[in-house]
Parts: structure tokens; C-alpha cells; sequence
């Protein structure tokens, strides 16, 4: 049996009781933590969920990742009063290299400029909150696999403007994939996805809304997956706060019809 719980359903920021991205998983006595968007924590039951915990962040985008200084922070506070007793494992993308432009004095004394590779900022800023928590940080890429007992997870990389990765949580006779942030065209969902018990997938936008780039899907066409990937279930996440969330899923059900919308703390039970 495995729990399913979405913590965070919205981007880019909470409102009311919805927050950012953030799916708890529960199978046995392990906790993984698909995404940990700001807010989440209030839809956590803490101590508890904090024990045999392992996260595993997408991509390194704040409404991805916001919430973990206050994991960071509470984790600490909980090991010092004795409810914690194993560090929480945190799973990031390498950080992506990126080409900035700095100033500098040349060996003639001229105020000159270059470019340098540098990591993405978030990166290091993630990596600096181990002194703030009792957490660890775990740098992983596509072709990595996580064993957690019976719990198998793997990653497949999808389009975004980041590295951005699929998730794939699997025990005997189960399977779920979280897709996370994801555009339409060369997307890896339908194959990744195959045949899943239930896929997690964004829907950023409807109908009528202008999508300038490809790096986030249409409600209709998250239902296009789905039905492409033969899935038994189609949750849709990803939404923008102020809509009504039953607009998206009944756009996604012209292609899918075994859709619903997930909401905070609405829980889902899959067994074998």
C-alpha cells in the first residue's frame, strides 16, 4: 500500500489553504517528499512526517524548493529535543553552470569585464543550509536510482529552462510518476509514464491563456499523456492559485477521463 497525501497544488505562491508544489508519499515507515514548496508545512504532520523522511526536489525553482528552510530549521529543533534521530536526506539536481558576466581589475589597472561559469545560485544556497538543519544534501542526475527498501525511484529528465526532472516511485505491482514542470513537445512523460497506477502531472495552464514558451503543459494536454502513457489515474497539479481548480480537470478529461484535481491534504490510498 502506498499514501499519497499533496501537501502544495499552486504556484507561484500560496493562497488560502493551497500552497506550492509538495506530494508526501507513505509506504511502511518510509516518508519521501516529492517537491517542497512554500507553505507546506501546514498541511505536514509534524514531528511524525519528519521521521525516515527522504525529499527529492525537481528543480532548483524557489516555488519547488521554498520550504526548505523551515524543514531546515524545524528539523534541527526537533533533533534537539529528541524526535528526530536520523538526519533527513535531501535529493537536488547537480546545479546547473551558468555564464555570468563580472567585473574585474586587468594587470594594467583597467576596470574590464568577463565571462565566468558558475553554478546556479540556488544551488549553493540549498547546500548552505546544512549548517542550519539536522538535513544532508545529495546532489543526483538522471541516470541515478534511490533504493529505499522496497521503494524504487528513478528520474527522467523532461523540458524546462532549468534541469528539471520526472520522478518514479515504484513497489511490487505500484507505480506513480510525478512529472513536475514539464513543456509539451519532446517531453518524456508518455513513455516514463507507461502503464502507471496513478501520474502526478502539472497543468499550468487552460484554454485561452497565452503560453509563451513551451515549459509548462495545457490541462488538455496533461489528459493527452495519460492517455497516450495508458494510465489507471490522472492527477492534476500545477495550478494557478485563484482558479477554480475543476477547470482544469474538465479540460484534461476530453482526452482522460479517470482525472481529478489534487487538493491539499485530500489523501489517496493505491494498493497492490
Amino acid at each position: 500500500m502506498i499514501e499519497i497525501k499533496p501537501l502544495g497544488t499552486v504556484s507561484t505562491f500560496c493562497y488560502e489553504d493551497k500552497c506550492c508544489p509538495g506530494y508526501l508519499i507513505k509506504h511502511n515507515n518510509q516518508n519521501i517528499l516529492l517537491d517542497c514548496g512554500n507553505g507546506i508545512t501546514k498541511h505536514m504532520d509534524l514531528p511524525n512526517d519528519l521521521n525516515n523522511l527522504t525529499i527529492i526536489i525537481s528543480h532548483l525553482h524557489p516555488d519547488h524548493y521554498g520550504e526548505l528552510l523551515s524543514i531546515a530549521q524545524t528539523s534541527l529543533v526537533f533533533k534537539r529535543l529528541g524526535y528526530l534521530n536520523k538526519k533527513i536526506k535531501v535529493y537536488i539536481p547537480s546545479g546547473d553552470v551558468v555564464d555570468v558576466r563580472e567585473d574585474y581589475i586587468d594587470d594594467d589597472g583597467w576596470s574590464a569585464c568577463r565571462t565566468v561559469e558558475k553554478n546556479i545560485i540556488d544551488y549553493d544556497y540549498l547546500l548552505n543550509l546544512e549548517k542550519h538543519g539536522y538535513i544532508e544534501f545529495i546532489p543526483y542526475k538522471e541516470r541515478d536510482k534511490i533504493n529505499i527498501n522496497d521503494l524504487n525511484i528513478s528520474f527522467k529528465q523532461n523540458p524546462h529552462p532549468i534541469t528539471t526532472y520526472s520522478t518514479k516511485i515504484q513497489i511490487p505491482n505500484i507505480s506513480i510518476v510525478y512529472s513536475s514542470d514539464t513543456g509539451y513537445n519532446n517531453n518524456q512523460l508518455e513513455k516514463f509514464a507507461q502503464n502507471a497506477n496513478l501520474l502526478i502531472c502539472e497543468s499550468t495552464f487552460l484554454r485561452g491563456q497565452t503560453r509563451l514558451e513551451d515549459y509548462h503543459l495545457f490541462a488538455h494536454e496533461a489528459g493527452m499523456i495519460a492517455s497516450s502513457a495508458n494510465v489507471d489515474k490522472l492527477l492534476l497539479t500545477h495550478f494557478w492559485p485563484t482558479i477554480d481548480k475543476e477547470q482544469y480537470v474538465r479540460e484534461a478529461k476530453e482526452y482522460f477521463e479517470n482525472t481529478e484535481a489534487a487538493i491539499e491534504g485530500q489523501k489517496l490510498i493505491l494498493r497492490r
